[in-house]
C-alpha cells in the first residue's frame, strides 16, 4: 500500500529568538490566528541565549504569519518564495541608496 502526502502546502519554519522570552504556545497563537494547521512544534537547537524551533505548518498563504512571528520578535530563519520580508528589504535599501547619492 502507498501512502501518499496527505497535507497539502506543507511547510517547515525555522524560528529563532531569545531563551527567556520564548513560547510554543505563543507561536502557535500567531500561526493560528492566520489560519495556519500545526503539525509539531520542537526544538532544534538551544544555548545560553536563544532556542531554535522548527514549526511544520499547513497554510495557503504564509507572508501574514511570517510578519507577525516577526513582529513578535521571532527571527525567521528558514527562506520562503511567499516571504515579501527580503524583497522588500532590498526595495528599500535601493531606495534609500538612490536617496543618498542625490
Amino acid at each position: 500500500m502507498v501512502v501518499e502526502n496527505i497535507v497539502e502546502n506543507e511547510v517547515t519554519i525555522k524560528v529563532l529568538k531569545n531563551i527567556n522570552s520564548f513560547s510554543f504556545s505563543e507561536i502557535c497563537q500567531i500561526l493560528e490566528v492566520n489560519n495556519v494547521k500545526i503539525f509539531s512544534v520542537s526544538i532544534s537547537n538551544t544555548n545560553l541565549e536563544y532556542i531554535k524551533a522548527i514549526v511544520k505548518i499547513s497554510a495557503k498563504d504564509l507572508a501574514p504569519a511570517l510578519r507577525l512571528l516577526r513582529e513578535f520578535e521571532y527571527e525567521v530563519l528558514s527562506n520562503h518564495e511567499e516571504d515579501d520580508f527580503l524583497n522588500d528589504l532590498k526595495d528599500r535599501s535601493k531606495y534609500l541608496d538612490k536617496y543618498l547619492n542625490i
